[in-house]
C-alpha cells in the first residue's frame, strides 16, 4: 500500500511540476486522504406513451388468390392416345399419370410396344 501511494505521489509530482520546471516546486497540492465511494444512481427513464396508428390511405381489401393447378397433376387417364412426332413413353406417362416412371403400364397394355418402336401417328391404349 505504501509503495502504491509513493508511486502515485511520484507520478503526480512529475505531472504538476512538469519536465521543464527546474525549480522542482509543486504548483498544486495533491490530496491523498481516503475518499468514500458513492455508486452512481440509476436514472429514471420516462414511460413511453402509446401513440395511435394513423394511415395515410386505407388498407386494400384482401383478395383471395386464384388457385393454380399443380404441374404434375394428370390431365386424362385411360382411353387411347395418338402418338405425335417427338413423343416418348416417358413423356406420355408423365402427361397422363403425372409420373413418367409409369411408362411400363402403357407398354404392358400395348403388346409388342417398346420405347424404340414408338412411331408418330400410332394409336396406343392408355390404361387407367
Amino acid at each position: 500500500m505504501k509503495a502504491r501511494i509513493a508511486l502515485i505521489a511520484v507520478a503526480a509530482a512529475s505531472i504538476t511540476w512538469g519536465c521543464g520546471n527546474k525549480s522542482m516546486k509543486p504548483t498544486s497540492s495533491l490530496d491523498l486522504s481516503p475518499q468514500t465511494y458513492t455508486p452512481p444512481q440509476p436514472v429514471a427513464q420516462p414511460t413511453p406513451v402509446a401513440q395511435p396508428v394513423v394511415y395515410d390511405t386505407p388498407a386494400p381489401a384482401y383478395a383471395a388468390p386464384t388457385p393454380v393447378p399443380a404441374a404434375n397433376t394428370p390431365t386424362v387417364t385411360g382411353g387411347t392416345y395418338t402418338v405425335k412426332k417427338g413423343d416418348t413413353l416417358f413423356a406420355i406417362a408423365k402427361s397422363r399419370y403425372g409420373n413418367g416412371n409409369q411408362w411400363q403400364k402403357i407398354a404392358a397394355a400395348n403388346p409388342g410396344l417398346t420405347p424404340q418402336n414408338l412411331k408418330a401417328g400410332q394409336t396406343i391404349t392408355i390404361p387407367n
